[in-house]
C-alpha cells in the first residue's frame, strides 16, 4: 500500500518535471515565457477572427452606403438628363416656330396684299368638313369670305367669324372652290376640293376646254376674279390630264401647293391690294 502511494507520487512528480522541461524548451526555442503560450494559441487567434469579422462588416456597410450614394447620384443625373432633353425639345420647337414665322414675315413684307398672321388653334374632328379654327376674329377685323393663304399657296376662305376666332373652309373641302388659271397656257377654270386625298391629288380643275394644252406639272394660280384672292397666288400642280370621249371639258387632277397636313400659321387677306372692279353702267337702249 505504501509502495503504491510512493509510486503514484513518483509518477506525478515526473509529469511535473516533464512539463516544466517542455516549457523551458519552448521558451528557449521561441524566446517566450510559458505564461504567453495560452494567449498566443487561444486568445490572439480569437481576437484576430473577431477583428477580421468586424473589419469585413465595416467594409460591407461602407460598400452598401457607397451603393446607396451611387443610386442617388444616378437618379439625380437621370432627372437632370430628362430636364435637359425637355429643354432641348422646347428649344428645337422654338427654333422651328421662329423659322416658320420668319417665312410668314418675309412673305407678308414682299406681298402687295394686306395680310394678318393667325395661328391654327383647332381642326374639324370629323371628315364631313375640312375646316380649321384660327385665333383671329371680328374684333381684329376678320370677315367672312376673306382669303387665307400660306407662303406656299392658297389655304381656304373664312367661313364664319366670332369676336376672337374664325372658321376657315379649306380648299380641300368638297364645297370649296377658287377661280384659277394655268400659269403657262393662261387657260382658266375652277379648282374644287375633293374632300379626301386620292392617289393623284386633292383637287380637280373643271371647265378646261378640250383644246387646252395643259399638261402634268403645270402650275395653277389664282385668277383674282372672285375677290377673295389676288391674282397669281399658287393653287397647285397638275398631276393628271384625261380627255374622255363625249365630254366637253378636260378632266384635270391637281395636287395642292400648300401643305394642308402641316398648317400651323396662316395669313388672312384683309385687302387683296388690287383695284376694285368699276361699276359698268348698263347699256343705253
Amino acid at each position: 500500500m505504501r509502495r503504491a502511494l510512493i509510486n503514484r507520487w513518483g509518477y506525478f512528480g515526473g509529469a511535473i518535471l516533464a512539463a516544466t522541461a517542455l516549457l523551458f524548451f519552448l521558451r528557449g526555442s521561441r524566446g517566450e515565457r510559458w505564461s504567453e503560450i495560452p494567449l498566443q494559441t487561444v486568445i490572439y487567434p480569437t481576437q484576430n477572427a473577431i477583428h477580421t469579422l468586424a473589419d469585413g462588416t465595416a467594409r460591407l456597410w461602407s460598400g452598401y452606403l457607397s451603393l446607396v450614394d451611387a443610386r442617388k447620384e444616378s437618379d439625380r443625373l437621370r432627372s437632370e438628363m430628362g430636364l435637359l432633353k425637355e429643354e432641348n425639345r422646347r428649344l428645337k420647337e422654338a427654333i422651328q416656330r421662329t423659322t416658320r414665322l420668319q417665312v410668314l414675315l418675309d412673305y407678308k413684307t414682299v406681298s402687295p396684299m394686306r395680310l394678318m398672321a393667325a395661328e391654327v388653334v383647332g381642326r374639324e374632328p370629323t371628315h364631313w368638313y375640312q375646316t380649321v379654327l384660327l385665333n383671329r376674329g371680328e374684333d381684329e377685323g376678320i370677315r367672312p369670305d376673306m382669303g387665307v393663304v400660306t407662303p406656299d399657296g392658297v389655304a381656304g376662305v373664312v367661313l364664319k367669324t366670332l369676336p376672337h376666332y374664325s372658321q376657315v373652309l379649306l380648299l380641300t373641302d368638297r364645297h370649296a372652290a377658287v377661280a384659277a388659271v394655268v400659269q403657262r397656257t393662261r387657260d382658266g377654270g375652277i379648282v374644287e376640293g375633293l374632300g379626301t386625298a386620292t392617289a393623284a391629288g386633292m383637287f380637280r380643275m373643271k371647265y378646261l376646254p378640250l383644246s387646252s394644252e395643259v399638261a402634268a406639272g403645270d402650275l395653277l394660280v389664282t385668277s383674282g376674279l372672285e375677290g377673295s384672292f389676288a391674282e397669281g397666288i399658287p393653287v397647285g400642280y397638275v398631276t393628271h390630264v384625261a380627255r374622255k370621249e363625249g365630254e366637253m371639258f378636260l378632266e384635270v387632277t391637281v395636287v395642292p401647293s400648300a401643305h394642308f397636313s402641316k398648317l400651323e400659321e396662316v395669313l388672312i387677306i384683309s385687302d387683296t391690294g388690287t383695284a376694285p372692279t368699276p361699276d359698268i353702267p348698263p347699256p343705253v337702249p
